[in-house]
């Protein structure tokens, strides 16, 4: 938790700054936990599937859906791409596909993801599916935000000079 005690002997100004950094900060706290929440389900599903793979031979079940989360600054990218296998026992290749996701949810829907889902894997997939989509609308609100607050601190400077000045 960060907590900020005024220093009455700042200008105004400052305080007003480090209070917004202070917000900064924890909104970057924010993704990250929700980065370290989706690479915990992203985990525990490779977990699953391994589980699965180790008991069961053959090309028919091993897993055609592979799940990635990545963090670069405050974006978080949790996607579920599709793998097609061509060739022969002895030349066999992968190719991996995007899957569209749903631009209005920020989610994967049930049919795209199925073309790719094993009988075996399906509920474990829309199960993990459900807790990334919570994931990725929460960092879409974190990021905006940011957003906003990066605006303010713009307005703070520019006015730093004239207080009665429009933004």
């Amino acid at each position: 938790m960060v907590s900020y005690t005024v220093n009455k002997m700042e200008p105004p100004q400052i305080q007003e700054e480090k209070l917004y950094a202070d917000a900064r900060a924890a909104l970057d706290a924010c993704v990250a936990e929700l980065f370290d929440q989706a690479f915990d389900l992203a985990d525990d599903y490779m977990r699953h599937v391994d589980k699965y793979e180790d008991t069961n031979a053959g090309w028919g079940s091993r897993s055609s859906l592979q799940l990635s989360c990545t963090r670069k600054g405050s974006h978080l990218d949790l996607k579920w791409t599709g793998v097609r296998w061509f060739g022969g026992k002895n030349n066999r290749q992968s190719v991996r596909e995007a899957i569209p996701k749903n631009k209005e949810t920020l989610g994967y829907s049930k049919s795209k993801l199925s073309e790719y889902a094993k009988d075996w894997e399906i509920a474990k997939v829309l199960e993990t599916e459900a807790k990334l989509n919570l994931i990725r609308r929460k960092g879409t609100h974190i990021v905006k935000a940011q957003i906003a607050l990066s605006n303010a601190l713009r307005v703070l400077r520019a006015n730093l000079d004239d207080p009665e000045a429009s933004d």
